[in-house]
């Protein structure tokens, strides 16, 4: 049996009377690429929230490797080997790449690793090594994008949340951040929790695959039994 890396069991998550989580229950398992998928207001970005500790659960268990992490500070998470890419990326518009990627390794305080990990990102996207000491802000964005991702990759994380990766970006961008995705998950074995409205492009990617409606897992099982279910075909993949 594949080790579960994450867990939610019977979560409920609230902005003040709204009630956004009704009861989720999904797992994510070492090793996997796991999309989340559903339309606007599903609950799919509160889901991440949640997992990530910016927003605490009212009820239920979320746990990282057997260890309960529902209200723990994001920080302290973090640290634990979770790191999330919100959605709409959130550089820092004003420093350059170089210095962006150091600010995602504030919890790192061997200077020397540090560096093998900006030289790690810099192969992992060449893009940024060539644009090392341009301003994050003067990128385009399917750039800051890869910048937003390599910066998040600087504490090593066991386990990547992903907000709508690809969201706002051409088409070229889009197919070379899933490449990135996928190439992150095979050569480094990194587990990926996955939300994202290009339902297609998500499911031709990931291992197993949830939909979420209205604050509620509505499906779940293999990412390819999702892709040919009809229900999900007429609501998600843009088919009649």
């Amino acid at each position: 049996m594949p080790e579960a890396m994450l867990e939610l069991n019977d979560v409920h998550t609230y902005y003040d009377h709204i009630h956004a989580l009704k009861g989720v229950s999904m797992t994510v398992n070492e090793g996997e690429i796991v999309a989340l998928i559903g339309g606007n207001g599903a609950g799919k970005t509160t889901t991440l929230r949640t997992v990530s500790g910016m927003m605490k659960p009212r009820q239920g268990a979320v746990t990282m490797n057997g260890v309960s992490i529902a209200g723990i500070p994001a920080h302290h998470i973090l640290k634990m080997g979770m790191s999330h890419v919100p959605e709409g990326r959130r550089i820092f518009k004003d420093l350059t790449v170089r210095e962006n990627l150091d600010v995602g390794a504030y919890s790192v305080t061997d200077r020397s690793l540090i560096e093998h990990r900006i030289q790690e990102g810099f192969t992992f996207f060449p893009r940024l090594k060539e644009r090392e000491n341009q301003l994050g802000g003067t990128m385009s964005g399917g750039e800051q994008q890869m910048l937003a991702i390599a910066r998040a990759l600087m504490v090593a994380p066991k386990l990547l949340l992903l907000d709508e990766p690809s969201m706002g970006l051409s088409p070229l961008f889009v197919e070379a951040i899933f490449d990135i995705i996928v190439k992150l998950n095979k050569e480094r074995g990194t587990t990926v929790l996955l939300v994202e409205q290009n339902a297609n492009m998500a499911l031709s990617i990931a291992h197993r695959a949830y939909v979420l409606q209205t604050g509620e897992i509505k499906l779940s099982g293999n990412a390819a039994d999702i892709a040919q279910d009809e229900s999900v075909r007429k609501a998600y993949l843009g088919e009649d």
